[in-house]
């Protein structure tokens, strides 16, 4: 098997949900069987406790033992992203140390929501982070969610100042905004991966890294493919699948974020549950606008075989 620390940070990396039982309890059965889906269709790893993995519903002990989880259901064979983003430098750091410690690949940190750092405070939470930590650190920006904004400026001062903040995941929609992302290290190697799905192809054909998509948690062999016919300079199969990739995307401001995925995935068969509350079930005029989109895909032969589940 590839080590994992070889491995360069790149390509399709689903963002996970996090499955709940229908009284809100983590189900892990279901979880095992997400993972072993995605790693089936392909993918280059995989993200814990993102934005599409609720992790601001869970609470600190919630947040280590999934992560611990995902690395023993993972098994090192792709690599383990883990957001371990707090509100707090002082939490962020202290769930860094623990996903370090329990096998977690890479440390993605969210900005702190909530709360509107300065950029200077901005940089210094990250240098923190980064010095409590000998893993690689993407940052995570995200300013529609997380009311501030990583700017390349800021970018540049942290890494500058530490050699593990190896990249970003940049959900700012804005191409411009990633592309700058990947100008602001120059001098080394820097991943930046995109979180928008209409993104994906003129990223990757200007410098980025790959993609960190909750809708790859749908149809993660299209992902993939796209992924693949880019990397072959396969430009039309890469164009057409880009253009599927952007409908499913489209799909997600249907209802509250993030539920749209889980729906969607409960359409194609795989056992993602319900988001915690307040978030509740997709409309049923949303629902079916979204079955239009997953019918589509099943057309193309992109849903995952339904996994089977075990009991947690």
């Amino acid at each position: 098997m590839e080590d994992v620390a070889s491995r360069s940070l790149q390509g399709i990396v689903p963002a996970l949900v996090t499955p709940f039982r229908a009284d809100e309890r983590i189900d892990y059965g279901a979880w095992q069987a997400i993972v072993d889906a995605m790693i089936a269709a392909g993918v280059d790893g995989l993200l814990a406790e993102g934005s599409q993995g609720e992790f601001f519903a869970l609470d600190m002990e919630e947040r280590q033992v999934a992560l611990r989880f995902c690395a023993q259901a993972i098994a090192g064979r792709v690599t383990l992203y883990g957001n371990v983003g707090c509100v707090t430098t002082r939490d962020s750091v202290a769930l860094a140390r623990a996903a370090e410690s329990m096998g977690v690949d890479v440390a993605v940190v969210v900005t702190p929501y909530y709360i509107r750092p300065s950029p200077d405070e901005l940089a210094e939470h990250y240098i923190e982070v980064c010095r409590a930590v000998h893993l690689p650190v993407l940052g995570y920006n995200f300013p529609l969610h997380g009311g501030v904004e990583l700017t390349p400026e800021v970018v540049a001062r942290i890494a500058t100042k530490c050699e593990n903040f190896a990249g970003l995941k940049d959900s700012s929609g804005a191409l411009d905004r990633a592309l700058a992302f990947v100008r602001a290290v120059p001098e080394r190697p820097f991943a930046v991966f995109v979180g928008f799905d209409n993104l994906i192809l003129p990223a990757l054909e200007q410098g980025c890294a790959g993609s960190i998509s909750a809708s790859a948690n749908v149809a993660p062999r299209l992902f993939v493919d796209l992924y693949r016919a880019f990397r072959e300079g396969r430009r039309n199969d890469a164009a057409r699948l880009q253009t599927l990739a952007s409908e499913l995307g489209g799909a997600v401001m249907l209802h509250t974020f993030p539920s749209v995925v889980k729906e969607a995935m409960h359409l194609a068969g795989l056992p993602a549950g319900p988001c915690r509350k307040p978030v509740g079930p997709v409309p049923p005029e949303a629902r079916e606008q979204l079955a239009r989109v997953v019918a589509k895909l099943a057309q193309e032969n992109y849903l995952p075989n339904a996994p089977k589940t075990t009991a947690a």
